[in-house]
């Protein structure tokens, strides 16, 4: 699995938020690759961090945070410090094609989908940095979506254009962290795997390779870029979708 001499993380703090879907798998390769793994979700993923302690002897520990709320982020913060990867894959896509423009269900689902999926993270983000340029160290990968890219396989309006916006923030991030040698990316995921998308009729002949993605298969990437590996990669929104966008 250390095929890169460079995915050496021994003495590395990499804090994942939300595994439910590809950052289990992420934290599984970072455990691997020697990392102490700090594991954040929802509720607290106690067994998942308990497996990587048994399965890799990794050191683990596991939060509780709301990446909708301000103040479950600040806590979060305030209790995970010094931090040397920092990898945030939640997200929500909600079931909104049907939605009437300008109606209160509408309006709720925005706002909830923004909230969750690009202020949470960006607020995350910009904290963990700010404690990373004290140091002079650290990387940061966000999870983006071909829906940011092209519109999506299935998601509505609201859902891609959050990842777009998100994109859009990993670059604005990346300026303004590349002083400090700190790498900045972004993986753009295709249709995955993933309990998101478990209730999803995904049209897989759009798809070039002819099927979803294991969530494996994005955690590859993800763990690449939060690793000394991809020293040199900065501000890349880098797509893993089948072949079902490049450009």
């Amino acid at each position: 699995m250390l095929a890169l001499s460079g995915m050496q993380m021994h003495g590395q703090r990499v804090l994942i938020v939300g595994v439910g879907g590809i950052g289990a798998p992420t934290a599984k390769i970072c455990a691997q690759c020697g990392a102490e793994v700090l594991l954040a979700d929802l509720r607290a993923p106690t067994a998942i961090a308990s497996e990587l302690k048994a399965k890799y002897q990794a050191q683990t520990s596991a939060y509780a945070v709301d990446i909708g709320s301000s103040d479950s982020i600040r806590t979060l913060c305030a209790s995970a410090k010094n931090i040397d990867g920092l990898v945030i894959t939640s997200g929500i896509l909600p079931e909104e094609t049907t939605l009437l423009p300008g109606t209160s269900e509408w309006e709720e689902s925005f706002s909830r989908v923004f909230n969750i999926n690009v202020r949470g993270p960006m607020m995350l983000a910009q904290l963990v940095l700010t404690e990373m340029i004290s140091r002079s160290s650290g990387r940061i990968v966000i999870i983006g979506s071909i829906a940011g890219r092209n519109g999506g396989l299935l998601s509505g309006a609201q859902y891609a254009a959050s990842k777009g916006a998100l994109h859009a923030f990993v670059r604005w991030l990346a300026l303004r962290a590349a002083p400090h040698g700190i790498p900045v990316n972004a993986v753009a995921p295709g249709a995955t795997a993933t309990p998101m998308l478990a209730t999803r009729n995904v049209d897989i002949r759009k798809i070039p390779l002819g099927r979803l993605a294991e969530p494996i298969e994005i955690a590859r990437v993800v763990a690449l870029l939060a690793s000394p590996a991809a020293s040199y990669m900065h501000g890349a929104i880098v797509d893993v979708n089948g072949g079902a966008f490049f450009g």
